[in-house]
């Protein structure tokens, strides 16, 4: 029998634990460095926290900087060589790891981003000089991802009026969200914190649009100021959110709040500076500039030929939004991609269908906007750069088009029993669609894309740290888990719709 009362605070704490083992999981399924450009961005983490800023490479290298590690953390270059890019190879071929703690000055091309996600994630760098030191960098990534995903879930259970929020949110953490997280690359966080972002600001402008909650409004700022300060291109995404929010809620509305309420004020004010901060580092420390790797244009291109090009590689980027995990060499099975584009096809219609005029208006700017502004940043680079987009780029706008869409898709209030039936096959499919994303990336790394289906009965080839069999079952338990607490709560919520003023208790499950 259930609980009779599962407070707000309850449920943060639970899916606070519950994230950060999922995600622990897959940071200790994945060898180390499978993630893309996993080893620059911990070099730069161990610098940054080891006081080290670092200094230009050469004269004119806009991209790289020369910093000073242990050679057991430089060993992160070369230990993944054998099987990156082939999938079809364990990474039962890697050397063994080097233990020494010998200073050695070495480069990274990402020495010119924001330092908030190093400076957070570097703490795991004190220890110890090896493998243990990722593997704690890699643990706090996880956590602090985890954190934005336990506030999306206390906001929902605290103020929500609408039980299709919680299926949004579930929807937009994708297998690359938790992949991401999981590493130490800074695009997780970034993702986990724009999706944090994003269910405050529905909350904030469907259900409380003349009268939003003061704690809602702080988680709101914090999701904001945070965002911004990730990556080169995240105050462009809070701004952004900031036009659907105008949208929804109306810009003279926005306007007497920040008129009548101190709370807003200040975190308007706030999000303003941290914006100012951000814009301030990229533009004079050149966090833009980027190695030119990317899918080659010709020279002689023309405005539009370059667009179509560009325009080519959008059904990629999708399929990166799902999954394309390791350095975009382990693609998952493609019923999992058929089943999440249908269910966001199927969210998107519904959402245009029964939402009010200003929801559709907002839904239709964000799928717009999630289209043409990586096309045009790609354009307008691309005879310099190449095409370098990749579909976690602009994941911090894109998972916007399910969190509105699934919020749109029902009224506030107690739905019928067919919606919330509905609800619940939808969280249970993308349960089981997480574990076998799961599967199919351990299974890559420990006997190959091809090698036997049963290997953690066998503990045939690669093993993590905590084991095969292990990690695979509490996988499976967490996921299952917040399967289960994402049910309890559409179906047992106490119904909000009716509540004018905030109140101090939340939703709350009753047996």
């Amino acid at each position: 029998m259930f609980a009779r009362h599962i407070t707000p605070k309850t449920v943060f704490l639970a899916f606070l634990a519950l994230t950060f083992l999922a995600m622990a999981c897959w940071s200790f399924a994945d060898p180390l460095v499978s993630a893309p450009d996993e080893q620059a961005h911990l070099i730069r983490a161990y610098a940054i926290d080891h006081g080290q800023l670092g200094h230009d490479s050469a004269p004119g290298d806009k991209v790289h900087v020369t910093v000073t590690v242990p050679t057991a953390i430089n060993f992160s270059k070369i230990y993944p060589d054998c099987w990156h890019f082939y999938d079809t190879i364990p990474a039962t071929c890697s050397p063994k790891w080097s233990a020494s703690e010998v200073p050695v000055q070495t480069t990274t091309y990402v020495g010119h981003y924001p330092p908030l996600y190093y400076l957070l994630v570097g703490t795991g760098s004190f220890v110890s000089q090896g493998r243990a030191a990722i593997y704690a960098m890699r643990l706090v990534s996880s956590l602090i991802s985890a954190l934005m995903v336990a506030l999306c879930a206390y906001m929902i259970f605290r103020w929500s009026r609408r039980r299709t929020m919680a299926v949004g949110t579930l929807l937009a953490l994708t297998p690359m969200v938790f992949f991401l997280s999981s590493s130490v690359n800074p695009s997780g966080f970034e993702i986990a914190t724009a999706i944090c972002l994003w269910t405050a600001m529905v909350i904030f402008a469907l259900d409380y649009p003349k009268n939003p909650p003061k704690g809602l409004v702080v988680i709101l700022g914090v999701s904001a100021c945070t965002l911004a300060l990730i990556r080169g291109l995240s105050p462009l995404w809070v701004v952004l959110i900031g036009v659907v929010l105008a949208i929804l809620v109306g810009p003279s509305q926005l306007l007497a709040h920040v008129r009548g309420r101190r709370d807003v004020r200040a975190v308007t004010l706030a999000t303003a500076v941290a914006g100012v901060l951000a814009v301030a580092w990229i533009f004079t420390q050149g966090t833009l500039n980027v190695l030119a790797v990317g899918y080659p244009v010709p020279r002689n291109s023309t405005e539009l030929h370059t667009v179509r090009m560009v325009l080519g590689h959008v059904d990629q980027w999708l399929r990166e939004s799902v999954g394309v995990l390791g350095w975009l060499d382990t693609t998952l099975p493609g019923i999992l991609y058929h089943s999440w584009y249908l269910i966001f096809v199927v969210v998107i219609v519904a959402a245009l269908l029964r939402g009010s005029w200003r929801g559709r208006i907002a839904l239709a700017t964000v799928i717009g906007l999630a289209l043409v502004v990586p096309v045009a940043i790609v354009t307008r680079q691309a005879h310099v750069d190449g095409i370098v987009w990749q579909g976690r780029d602009s994941m911090p706008l894109s998972v916007g088009i399910v969190i509105l869409g699934a919020a749109l898709c029902a009224r506030p209030g107690r739905p019928p029993s067919w919606e919330r039936w509905v609800s619940m096959v939808l969280v249970a499919g993308v349960s089981g669609m997480d574990m076998l994303s799961f599967y199919t990336d351990f299974r890559r790394y420990a006997v190959g894309r091809y090698g036997p289906h049963f290997f953690f009965l066998h503990n045939q080839g690669w093993s993590p740290p905590t084991g095969q069999f292990l990690t695979l079952c509490v996988y499976g338990i967490v996921t299952t888990l917040i399967g289960v607490l994402v049910m309890l709560w559409i179906w047992f919520a106490k119904d909000l719709s009716e509540v004018e003023e905030p109140q101090e208790a939340g939703p709350t499950l009753v047996a």
